[in-house]
């Protein structure tokens, strides 16, 4: 049974997650933020593969340390690569599906916060990065941000949702997709 640990860590005093994905071969994590030894600490089998949702500062800070240490293959969308500093890494692609550790891992192109953004749906769940936030959505008043592709991002994610779907966040606590839906004003009605 795969389990998503989320792993809070601190960069200069903001908080971001970082995710220790448990699977039934090995470990998976999204989004090395900062603190690594915080991260790998999370680690209970070997890291088979270190993914990332965007290459915002706060979610590659501790990346090259946690390459390093685990030696595991670095997966990013080719428009967010640049971001990571790592010359060499595996594409990541709307619609691709990874087979990592004996899980899942489905690929959606998620812009809209951060150029080359991406969502993973794991089982029902989803590892949104900062696509969704607790009541709100990511900010699109930044470079390389846009309102109209966080909308599409959004409508293409929230199909997807059902009764219990958790939504693990860049920042914050695990989210209901269900609570986020009677609750967060950011998100589009759903179209029939």
């Amino acid at each position: 049974m795969t389990e998503i640990e989320q792993v809070t860590v601190s960069m200069d005093g903001f908080e971001v997650n970082s995710y220790v994905v448990h699977a039934p071969e090995g470990d998976v994590i999204v989004d090395a933020g900062a603190e690594p030894e915080k991260i790998l600490g999370a680690v209970r089998a070997p890291v088979v593969a270190v993914l990332i949702t965007h290459a915002h500062a706060d979610h590659v800070g501790a990346l090259d340390a946690v390459l390093r240490e685990t030696n595991a293959p670095l997966y990013v969308h080719p428009d967010a690569a640049e971001g990571t500093g790592v010359g060499v890494y595996e594409p990541l692609d709307e619609g691709q599906v990874l087979d990592l550790a004996g899980e899942t891992f489905r690929v959606l192109h998620t812009p809209g916060h951060a150029v080359g953004s991406v969502t993973f749906v794991v089982g029902r769940d989803q590892i949104v990065g900062d696509l969704i936030l607790p009541g709100s959505v990511g900010r699109t008043d930044i470079d390389g941000a846009s309102w109209e592709d966080l909308e599409i991002s959004l409508r293409k994610v929230m199909p997807l949702w059902e009764d219990g779907t958790r939504l693990y966040a860049g920042h914050g606590p695990v989210l209901l997709a269900s609570e986020q839906l009677e609750n967060n004003p950011y998100l589009p009605p759903v179209l029939p």
